[in-house]
């Protein structure tokens, strides 16, 4: 498929994703005077169009899609009809998703730089914030909950600006517009425990957030269980341990806000996506932890240069300041790659870390404690021993079993 396939208007490319409805692939419009436009083009499975229930599915999610217009939406562009193929083109964004980068975290280059963990959140904020306030021309209020916040619908573009995707199976109120509300969607590790006994609201949309910002600091999932039934077990029962038993270093300020999105009752829980982003704002600027959107993008840029491992153990070492992350030194190490020409990317990662991205909280971390002393080793053989050779010690060894043996003999003797 190097030339591309004609579809209409487009010509399309390689495969960027598939679901149950819809693949999505890059393509290319091409218009009058060489003018050319990528996108992303989301187009219905062959026999999907069948089913009048997902072609209607698919017909809302693009007239929803069209009225959303924010830096942090990824924005849909045209809806339109092939033969009898359905298709969406949307805003094509160059980058990864954030479940690709929480991978890489996890398995390669350690956990993210708190600053940045924060930098993404809030931008997750800014788009839920706009999406639950939206109202159509005549002001009315849409009601938009997403019901899909999760790490694979957000995408993280190489400018280090965040993008949520697939407002497909969003609820919405307005007319001509709703969801239906039957079934149950999104998916199990970030859905609200609310949401599994059948209510919902906008808020369900920010414990998915808080869900998010905990893995992000904690650089592991909060609720993933060995299958499913397990991680909706965890969602409703499972006590949530704060961030900071998994990464000291979070400041206590920035774990209240995260844990109060977290409440399972969600009449504590942040009640707009608005107030959530404002607080962790006010933090941010009061604890000096600003994270860049071009500080975003080169950390990620130095991150991808390695690949993760099959087995999920790091083999290699980044540096974040004087902190090390990520080294396996167990294992054989790669020959050493030539060094890069300086960039924006390494500077980052220099012992000259950026002011606002401070390596360690403002407060130090109390001393480790120290480990225990290792349990007392056999006592090895007496020095004197060792110039005596081989043979002297096998004769040594003979003569005690041989002494010992004559004791027991004669001693049965004397008993019986």
């Amino acid at each position: 498929m190097a030339d591309g396939e004609e579809f209409g208007p487009y010509v399309v490319y390689e495969l960027i994703g598939a679901g149950g409805m819809a693949s999505v692939h890059r393509a290319e419009a091409k218009g009058i005077a060489g003018f050319r436009r990528v996108v992303a083009l989301k187009r219905m499975l062959p026999g999907v169009a069948d089913n009048a229930e997902l072609v209607q599915s698919f017909i809302r999610e693009a007239r929803l899609a069209a009225n959303l217009r924010h830096e942090n939406v990824a924005q849909t562009y045209e809806l339109g009809k092939v033969g009898n193929t359905y298709f969406i083109a949307m805003e094509l964004v160059p980058g990864r998703n954030l479940r690709e980068i929480l991978r890489q975290c996890s398995s390669v280059c350690g956990a993210m730089p708190i600053p940045l963990a924060l930098n993404i959140a809030s931008q997750i904020l800014d788009a839920l914030d706009y999406a639950h306030d939206l109202c159509d021309d005549s002001g009315k209020p849409l009601g938009i909950i997403h019901r899909d916040v999760s790490p694979a619908n957000i995408l993280v573009s190489e400018s280090g600006v965040c993008k949520l995707i697939d407002f497909g199976i969003a609820k919405v109120s307005a007319q001509g517009m709703q969801s239906q509300n039957r079934m149950i969607k999104g998916k199990f590790g970030y859905m609200a425990p609310e949401y599994l006994e059948g209510r919902i609201d906008a808020r369900a949309d920010l414990f998915a957030a808080g869900v998010i910002a905990h893995e992000l600091l904690a650089n592991r999932p909060l609720f993933q269980g060995r299958d499913e039934m397990q991680t909706l077990v965890n969602v409703r029962e499972m006590a949530i341990p704060p961030v900071t038993h998994w990464r000291p270093d979070v400041p206590p300020q920035i774990e209240n806000i995260v844990m109060t999105a977290l409440s399972r009752d969600p009449d504590r829980r942040w009640q707009r996506a608005s107030a959530m982003r404002n607080a962790l704002a006010h933090e941010v600027q009061r604890l000096g932890m600003i994270g860049l959107n071009s500080q975003l993008a080169d950390w990620l840029a130095h991150a991808f240069v390695h690949r993760p491992e099959s087995d999920h153990e790091p083999d290699m070492v980044i540096e974040v300041g004087t902190k090390v992350l990520g080294s396996n030194p167990g294992r054989p190490q790669p020959e050493p790659e030539p060094e890069p020409e300086e960039s924006a990317a390494t500077k980052l990662f220099r012992p000259s870390r950026p002011e606002s991205i401070p390596a360690e909280p403002s407060s130090p971390l109390p001393a480790p404690v120290p480990a225990p002393a290792p349990a007392p080793l056999a006592a090895s053989p007496s020095p004197a021993l060792a110039p005596l050779g081989p043979w002297l010690s096998a004769f040594l060894v003979l003569a005690i079993s041989g002494a010992v043996a004559a004791v027991v003999y004669f001693g049965l003797l004397y008993i019986t």
